[in-house]
């Protein structure tokens, strides 16, 4: 009969092996893309607008590196027309081709000198 504490230091022996035998696959990461924005205005949302959350943006990047074909999610009206501006002033270097593209606006809000 095996005594508590060999039964114990075996327990311990099969997690330890258990452990060991697992193995941490590595973090995948994004593509790298070939898009470089240039440019931004800063975004400009209207006093009375009350927007919360997140919202994606959709876009297309032309060749000369302008925006196009912006459509932002569902949001207030007065959101969707202050991010449709903000990602229309967006700059890129030229690229060869159109690209689609995506940004997410997220609201975060913070007391003074947080």
């Amino acid at each position: 009969m095996h005594s508590r504490s060999s039964f114990c230091r075996l327990a311990a022996v099969a997690s330890f092996l258990a452990l060991s035998a697992c193995q941490v696959a590595p973090v995948s990461t994004l593509p790298e893309s070939s898009l470089r924005l240039l440019h931004s205005q800063a975004i400009e949302l209207p006093k009375d607008c009350r927007a919360t959350g997140s919202v994606v943006v959709d876009f297309t990047v032309l060749e000369s590196g302008q925006t196009d074909d912006i459509r932002a999610g569902d949001a207030p009206e007065c959101l969707q027309q202050a991010l449709t501006a903000w990602v229309a002033s967006f700059r890129y270097a030229p690229i060869g081709q159109r690209s689609p593209a995506t940004v997410e606006w997220l609201l975060v809000e913070a007391s003074k000198g947080s």
